[in-house]
């Protein structure tokens, strides 16, 4: 790789959304679409068969992580459509693009297990994974739209949105009151825990986009035109 290819990617992430919103698999769209699709912002990356073989090694790379992984890669940053200008009568301007949906799919049945013991349906599914990966999702449509109460899409949603995203670090309480206690014919001031103190370390736990990510930037780290 010559030096005028180097770090042509501020971070992994930005070479993610170039590689997934590459033009090499719309080759065969006609020319207007390919000049209506937006062009990623997100690094300086190449055209032509040079940003193909670019694309190409970005997403070889990726062909390391699990199928769920990549799932929750593309679905946080591929497209969601592509400009469409067949002009067709039933045309909307755009189509669905296929790697995203099938992405979707894949962590919608990975769900599954997760709603052990809950009502649960497909389109909710579907939902509540989308607004996970950042589509714009009311709770109170959604439970209309699925025919369920507000409190079950909530209770679905948490799980959903804590396997996908992690459960955050809690804030760490107040310091424990103080208190004289009698120890050894002596008065001490010592530290008298509050209720709850006991709960645990107080620790972040990572969802599945999290650990994808660390493993992604670790294998696109190994790629000289990337800045790590």
């Amino acid at each position: 790789m010559s030096e005028t290819t180097e770090n042509l990617f501020r971070t992994p992430q930005d070479a993610l959304v170039f590689a997934f919103n590459y033009s090499m698999q719309r080759q065969d769209r006609s020319l207007v679409d390919r000049m209506a699709a937006p062009s990623p912002r997100t690094g300086k990356g190449l055209s032509g068969n040079d940003g193909a073989g670019q694309a190409g090694m970005i997403r070889r790379e990726l062909e390391q992580l699990t199928e769920l992984e990549r799932a929750v890669l593309v679905a946080r940053f591929a497209p969601k459509s592509w400009p469409c200008a067949c002009g067709s009568a039933c045309c909307s301007g755009h189509m669905a693009n296929p790697e995203y949906v099938a992405a979707i799919r894949t962590l919608e049945q990975a769900a599954m297990p997760k709603l052990a013991g809950h009502l649960s349906l497909y389109r909710l599914r579907v939902r509540l994974v989308e607004k996970a990966m950042g589509v714009k999702v009311e709770i109170n449509a959604l439970a209309k739209e699925c025919g369920v109460s507000e409190n079950t899409v909530a209770a679905h949603w948490k799980i959903i949105r804590e396997w996908i995203s992690g459960i955050p670090k809690p804030k760490a309480k107040a310091p424990s009151k103080r208190a004289r206690v009698v120890a050894d014919d002596a008065q001490a001031n010592v530290a008298v825990a509050d209720d709850g103190d006991n709960e645990g370390v107080l620790t972040a736990v990572d969802g599945i986009e999290s650990l994808a990510r660390k493993r992604a930037d670790d294998l696109l780290s190994t790629l000289n035109f990337i800045a790590s």
